[in-house]
């Protein structure tokens, strides 16, 4: 499948698409999206620790449209290496997979065929 990444250790059930573009904003922390699904993300490691189990409030962000103020979250911390973190969404909202959704429909179609632009 397109956008798909596989290994014999992938736990994910969603395919992977290139987070290119998108943010995460947590704590007063700006992190660069690495890969994203509808069930979660993988991000660049912040300069401190993240345990896995760890649950906190974020909001995502993409280069490619305004900011949606609704598009937050909770995530729970899945697995955290030195140079990233993987997180679960926790009962994602509409707004969240909105976005979500956005930028997957550009990598695989150019606009998403699931929202209004």
């Amino acid at each position: 499948m397109p956008g798909r990444k596989s290994s014999n250790n992938d736990r994910r059930v969603d395919d992977r698409h290139e987070g290119e573009g998108l943010f995460m904003v947590f704590e007063n922390n700006l992190v660069e999206v690495v890969d994203i699904s509808v069930g979660g993300l993988k991000f660049k490691r912040p300069p401190f620790d993240l345990a896995p189990g760890r649950r906190f409030s974020f909001e995502l962000r993409s280069a490619y449209e305004d900011p949606n103020p609704l598009a937050k979250g909770i995530a729970v911390v899945r697995a955290s290496k030195e140079d990233w973190v993987a997180i679960e969404f926790v009962r994602p909202t509409f707004s969240l997979m909105k976005v979500v959704g956005r930028h997957i429909g550009r990598l695989l179609v150019g606009r998403s065929h699931l929202f209004r632009h």
